[in-house]
């Protein structure tokens, strides 16, 4: 199966500061005025002459870009958990704060993605990322030739060169 990663587009987190929102919450963040038109721009791409469903991550940046998207195409959407960013507590309670999210951020990178056992801060190692994913990608492998999965720039680094990935920015990989 071939599959289009997409980078959500640009966010916008005012709300949720400003609502004192942290942890998950901060998840609940929009897109910038920008970032809904780098959607729509991105909507009107080529690629989505193939795609048969638009995959994406619950997170609600992710959701209104993939919403641009189908807006401008006749292509079913669905919402699919596996295709949530990188986790900066592993534990499914994440109750961090922006500081500790941003700490384990920097371990995870100082340390190449793996979590050591001395690591103060339960992050999600980048093969946990990585193996999430792409179980996530293979229940669609049976149904479909090519899907679109709009997703977190962490995820996609785990499918290319590591490098940074712009907002609405595109990866193919292919799934079996």
């Amino acid at each position: 199966m071939k599959v289009y990663l997409i980078r959500h587009s640009e966010p916008t987190y005012q709300q949720v500061t400003t609502a004192g929102l942290t942890g998950f919450g901060r998840e609940l963040g929009g897109l910038t005025d920008r970032g809904i038109m780098l959607a729509q721009q991105c909507a009107q791409q080529p690629l989505f002459a193939q795609v048969q469903l638009v995959l994406s991550s619950p997170y609600t940046h992710a959701l209104q870009t993939a919403l641009e998207i189908v807006r401008f195409n006749a292509i079913p959407l669905k919402v699919d958990l596996g295709l949530h960013e990188w986790l900066p507590d592993n534990t499914g309670s994440r109750t961090d704060t922006d500081e500790q999210a941003a700490t384990a951020y920097k371990l995870y990178r100082q340390h190449a993605g793996k979590r050591t056992t001395a690591s103060p801060l339960p992050y999600e190692s980048a093969a946990e990322m990585k193996t999430r994913v792409l179980a996530t990608l293979n229940k669609y492998a049976a149904s479909y030739d090519c899907i679109a999965c709009v997703t977190h720039g962490e995820v996609m680094r785990q499918f290319g060169d590591q490098k940074d990935v712009d907002y609405c920015g595109v990866r193919v990989i292919a799934v079996d």
